[in-house]
């Protein structure tokens, strides 16, 4: 009978946030993904910065925009998007 056992990893780090007041204002996919790199956590971020720079067409933007914005609100960033 095999126990159970929680895997072990000895790299890995917390992640840490500190909260940003106020809420920045956002009018592109530039200024979201220098906003990104800005960030502790930018290096968890970079495939979605890639992303955004990626995003040359108004569907790709969308997405990238849609994306950002999930990621955004799941880690609890005060960002606003103005158009």
């Amino acid at each position: 009978m095999q126990e159970n056992r929680a895997m072990q990893c000895t790299d890995i780090r917390p992640m840490q946030v500190r909260p940003i007041q106020p809420p920045v204002a956002l009018a592109s996919l530039g200024e979201a993904a220098d906003f990104l790199r800005s960030l502790s956590i930018a290096e968890h971020a970079e495939p979605l910065i890639d992303v955004m720079e990626a995003a040359d067409q108004p569907e790709m933007e969308r997405r990238a925009w849609q994306a950002f914005e999930t990621f955004a609100c799941a880690m609890r960033l005060p960002v606003r998007l103005v158009a």
